[in-house]
């Protein structure tokens, strides 16, 4: 079977940097535009991911 590695135990996954470049600037634009609290929710969760994958 083919496909993306598997990260070890250990290890988290990479960000990409075209995908953390995309995914600020989806964040940023958020913060621009009223948002529904259903998808404001889902953009705080991304934040928060966000954070973590680059640490």
């Amino acid at each position: 079977m083919t496909g993306l590695p598997m990260p070890d135990k250990d290890e988290a996954p990479r960000l990409e940097p075209e995908l953390d470049k995309a995914l600020s600037d989806l964040l940023e634009q958020t913060r621009k535009e009223p948002l529904s609290p259903r998808l404001q929710e889902l953009a705080d969760r991304l934040a928060k991911a966000l954070a973590e994958a680059r640490q």
